[in-house]
């Protein structure tokens, strides 16, 4: 039943749950208050407000990178924790804002400590699981957090409706209170989480260095190095402008220019929110066996027709429009659902793991231009040039697709699918029908079976090991990230060294030599 849900093995990694869960809550609680409690608390204009806003948002910008150098130097885990500890005095510092420099002050705190979760999480969950886990683990916690997020939301929302002038303060002190317990949760999360430390594939462009070095050879000049890199870059910069579609768009699309009824943006965000709690993990699950560049790719097909179904809105009465929104918004929800655990896992798995944070904290600055650029396109094209904001927002979309379809092609093996298609068993079978098939030939006959009869399943690809970032089974000793209550066997020395009957090098099928894969 897990496993149909798409749920992660969760043995031992309850803290971890709970501290996303408790994290998610408290700014879900704080998201009604975000731009409100210092117009409620201070002598401020909203104008004040505003722009005090936008100029600490500014000065956060150069924190990102300094935040992927922190994660490749001193882990994931201890950078979760800086944030949380980091985020508690922000939100403390909230109650003795008196003026627009000391606003700008705390929020840069505050938005600080957001750069660093963004590049910490995804990193601190690379080093938790691999292969087709890790993809879970990012479905199942964006799935929480959503839910995490909408019950917060409720309950500050009516905190804020009981009309208490103690409100917005209790509100923060709760905010803050929680994430010093995630910081505690993170740094004693019940097991040891390992980083991952297996080689990288030959194949692979980015050339190894030392992952302890700090500096140009050991971290940035890894990325330069990699045309794959820069295309994911370029390509998610694109896409992720479509992530504008239900939080900025619409609100102003539907009520503003086209006249459909108020209640209609929240409802849209409400289905949004329900279909990513109730699908997400299950979705992740059924796409296990499809590569993670074609998953974005079809992903951005999905969004594109959302973009289509809102453009044809003016010629739609008003009971049709409403129904068009909605199907408009369920194609955008599983493009959103597909992709966020395809892009989020290439994103921490695509680089060196000595240069994981860097990359990470790049990846970080694309949602960025989007957050910064997108309102102000939206706000000069969606009144009197909505069909040319159709087709911007169509265009950066479909060159995000193309970008991962051609980064899926310059490294398949890095973009591949999280687990190896088989044709003969269900999921649940595949991990010991290759040790059993090997169990059943004799030691005088391994070196008479040929390759194409051995472990391989239609397709051409082994099911025994294969580099690291092929399938998502780890080549060699395991000395980095198991799934968390994951079964893995392992001998001491490793796997056979010696030729294969075969003439490759690596494990011998016939041999005993097959993984399980994780």
């Amino acid at each position: 039943m897990a496993d149909r849900l798409g749920i992660p093995r969760l043995s031992g990694n309850g803290r971890i749950v709970a501290a996303t869960a408790l994290d998610s809550f408290g700014v879900g609680m704080f998201i009604p208050l975000n731009f409100l409690f210092f117009l409620l608390t201070t002598d401020l204009t909203v104008q004040e407000v505003g722009y005090g806003t936008s100029l600490a948002t500014l000065l956060s910008l150069p924190v990102a990178p300094l935040a992927g150098i922190a994660v490749d130097r001193w882990g994931p885990k201890a950078s979760l924790v800086a944030n949380n500890l980091l985020a508690t005095v922000g939100y403390l510092c909230y109650l003795l804002v008196d003026s627009q420099a000391s606003l700008v002050a705390v929020l840069f705190v505050v938005l600080c400590a957001e750069r660093v979760y963004w590049v910490s999480w995804p990193a601190f969950v690379a080093d938790l699981a691999q292969g087709e886990e890790l993809d879970r683990w990012y479905a199942f916690t964006a799935a929480g957090k959503n839910a995490s997020v909408g019950l917060g939301g409720a309950v500050g929302g009516a905190l804020l409706g009981t009309g208490w002038s103690g409100a917005a303060v209790l509100i923060v002190l709760i905010n803050a209170g929680t994430s010093v317990v995630t910081a505690l949760l993170f740094a004693y999360p019940g097991r040891r989480v390992r980083a991952a430390a297996a080689p990288r594939p030959a194949t692979t462009a980015v050339p190894e260095t030392d992952g302890g070095q700090d500096g140009e050879k050991g971290g940035w000049r890894a990325l330069r190095g990699d045309r794959t890199v820069f295309v994911l870059i370029g390509a998610q910069t694109a896409f992720v402008f479509a992530w504008l579609i239900p939080t900025t768009v619409l609100p102003v699309y539907l009520v503003a220019v086209r006249g459909l009824p108020a209640w209609l943006p929240s409802t849209a965000f409400t289905l949004n929110a329900l279909l990513i709690v109730v699908a997400q993990s299950a979705l992740t699950a059924r796409l296990a066996t499809v590569r993670r560049s074609r998953v974005v790719v079809r992903s951005a097909v999905l969004m594109l027709a959302t973009l289509l179904l809102l453009a044809v809105l003016p010629a739609a009465g008003s009971a049709v429009g409403v129904v068009l929104v909605c199907a408009a918004v369920v194609l955008f929800t599983f493009g959103q659902m597909a992709a966020t655990p395809a892009m989020t896992a290439v994103s921490a798995t695509v680089a060196p793991r000595h240069a994981r944070g860097r990359y990470l904290s790049v990846v970080n600055l694309t949602w960025t231009v989007s957050a910064i650029t997108g309102p102000a396109l939206v706000g000069a094209l969606i009144e009197r040039h909505t069909l040319v904001l159709w087709g911007v927002l169509g265009v950066l979309t479909a060159l995000g697709g193309a970008g991962y379809h051609l980064a899926g092609r310059m490294s398949p093996e890095r973009l591949g699918a999280p687990r190896v298609r088989t044709a003969e068993a269900p999921r649940s079978q595949t991990a010991e029908a290759p040790r059993e098939q090997a169990a059943r030939v004799p030691p005088d006959e391994a070196a008479r079976v040929p390759r194409s009869q051995a472990t391989e399943p239609p397709g051409g690809q082994l099911t025994g090991p294969e580099p690291d970032g092929v399938t998502g089974v780890p080549r060699g000793p395991v000395t980095g990230p198991e799934p968390p209550a994951g079964n893995r066997r392992r001998s001491p020395s490793g796997p056979s060294r010696t030729p294969r009957a075969d003439g490759r090098s690596g494990p011998d099928p016939g041999r005993g030599g097959t993984r399980r894969p994780g």
